[in-house]
């Protein structure tokens, strides 16, 4: 009989969930004494992480972009032309939404900002060519719909809990004394509803989950690679750890910068975990090895 193995082996999210757990009891108990103490709006770190920390899911975008152009069909036109343009649609949303993200955060113009943007597309772009050269058609066009699956579902799934809780972000608690802290599991619909009829914005209610750390959790979908280039199996592991430590940075950046609670950033890095888990066992199933000689 032959043997099958996952695309993303359990133990991998197991032991990030686990972490989690513990950051998520430790954002319940001291969620506010710990913004408190961490609190800098003019932080140069908090400022540098809210503009590239997303830059995982416009890159993701790109990459997604190149497979579908890259595993198109050969013998049906019609589908390979539909491939090609979602494809070119993929790499343009990329592009644009890292060569904006820089702007938005910090003192650089539209021109340098793009610049940068750019460059990382292009990037992202040669880098996911150099690794579907001589993979399997089937498995890019694969990979390619988890990629999509993970981020356009991370992005609905955490902004549709924004909007349904509505608690407070720290900046607005410690600017404005109508605003009062709230733990995460208490949704506080009429705290936002008094205040933003007052003319704060509806923004200011959108700490939980975290946004930012849910598209920085999609770097974890760089241990999905070995499926175009089995050699880096090896490297499985590592190449999650990096994806899973860059969100935790980029989560503890927010906390900084005042936009979100240790329970926010732990709640945004869960669901991008768990829509990562899910969409690689849904659309990449384990495949069975070829049966031995012998058997």
């Amino acid at each position: 009989m032959g043997t099958s193995r996952s695309l993303l082996p359990l133990r991998l999210p197991a032991a990030a969930g686990a972490l989690l757990v513990l950051f998520l009891l430790a954002g319940s108990l001291a969620d506010y004494p710990l913004s408190c103490a961490l609190y800098d709006p003019q932080n140069l770190f908090g400022r540098f992480f809210a503009a590239f920390g997303e830059y995982p899911a416009g890159l993701g975008l790109t990459a997604a972009g190149v497979m579908l152009v890259m595993g198109r069909s050969p013998q049906r036109r019609a589908v390979a032309c539909l491939q090609v343009i979602a494809g070119v649609w993929c790499v343009l949303s990329g592009a644009a939404l890292t060569a904006l993200l820089p702007m938005n955060y910090l003192p650089v113009g539209p021109a340098v900002s793009a610049a940068i943007g750019l460059v990382c597309t292009l990037a992202a772009a040669l880098a996911t060519r150099a690794l579907c050269r001589g993979a399997d058609r089937r498995r890019m066009l694969r990979l390619a719909g988890v990629f999509l699956l993970v981020i356009f579902g991370e992005l609905l799934v955490v902004n549709c809990v924004k909007v349904l809780w509505g608690r407070p972000r720290m900046r607005l608690i410690a600017a404005d004394p109508r605003a009062g802290f709230l733990p995460w599991w208490q949704p506080s619909h009429a705290l936002r509803d008094a205040l933003t009829g007052a003319g704060v914005a509806a923004e200011e209610f959108k700490s939980f989950p975290s946004g930012h750390t849910a598209n920085a959790s999609t770097l974890m979908l760089l241990a999905l690679l070995p499926a175009l280039r089995p050699g880096l199996q090896k490297r499985q592991t590592a190449l999650f750890a990096a994806g899973f430590l860059w969100a935790c940075v980029v989560g503890f950046s927010r906390i900084v910068a005042g936009a979100h609670f240790l329970s926010d950033v732990t709640m945004g890095l869960a669901l991008g975990l768990l829509v990562l888990t899910a969409a690689s066992r849904l659309l990449c199933r384990p495949e069975p090895e070829a049966p031995s000689a012998s058997s």
